[in-house]
């Protein structure tokens, strides 16, 4: 009876184990999906796609009208604009007018040195003076010249004497005046209104320009 009863169990585990070989493989447990979830917060509408996408940021552009020579000519243009309701500033601007040859005769030994030589040249009956101010302070100046060509003979003529001297060019700044319209009213400012500012300011001029003191943090109107 004893054999009987193991007998029977035996076949019971081999029947089952052949039941869970024989189930279907579409019965197995799904994969996890690799995609990424995005998961809301409740009360919050889920992101868009679109929005996540980093935004391109672009300065905003202001139009400047001038250039003019005295601030008073710019104030006259921003009071016409203020009566067609269009804001304005005036602001100045440093532009490089033209350019200057500079002789020099560097000194060696200090101002004492420098003087004695000062008075060698006007001896000679050269024009110098001795600088005092700025990098080349404690040098020679043996003249100004608008035009390089003037300056290179010059230089080349105190040469022939035995006096070494550098040719220096100097930039000329000069302050203008500016007008310009911020990015909320440069839409305005079109051709037609121009064309009607240019009656009383014929040489009007005007540019696009990043706003002054503005971020770059606003897409262009």
């Amino acid at each position: 009876m004893k054999y009987i009863f193991l007998s029977l169990l035996l076949l019971n585990i081999l029947y089952g184990l052949w039941q869970l070989q024989s189930r279907p493989a579409d019965s197995r447990a799904p994969a996890a999906d690799s995609s990424p979830v995005v998961v809301a917060t409740p009360g919050e509408p889920a992101p868009d796609e679109a929005a996540m996408r980093p935004r391109s940021v672009a300065a905003a552009l202001c139009v400047n009208l001038g250039r003019f020579e005295t601030m008073s000519e710019a104030e006259q243009l921003r009071q016409r604009l203020l009566a067609l309701d269009v804001a304005s500033v005036v602001r100045p601007r440093e532009v490089i007018s033209g350019t200057d040859y500079w002789l020099v005769m560097p000194v060696v030994g200090g101002e004492r040195h420098a003087v004695i030589q000062l008075s060698a040249l006007q001896e000679q009956g050269i024009d110098s003076f001795l600088i005092t101010r700025g990098e080349m302070a404690g040098q020679l100046s043996l003249g100004v010249f608008s035009r390089e060509d003037y300056a290179q003979l010059r230089q080349e003529q105190l040469r022939e004497l035995g006096h070494e001297v550098r040719l220096h060019a100097l930039s000329k700044k000069q302050q203008q005046f500016v007008v310009e319209v911020g990015s909320s009213a440069r839409r305005l400012v079109d051709q037609a209104m121009l064309s009607r500012l240019r009656v009383d300011f014929p040489s009007l001029q005007h540019q696009y320009q990043p706003c002054t003191g503005v971020a770059n943090d606003t897409r262009i109107p």
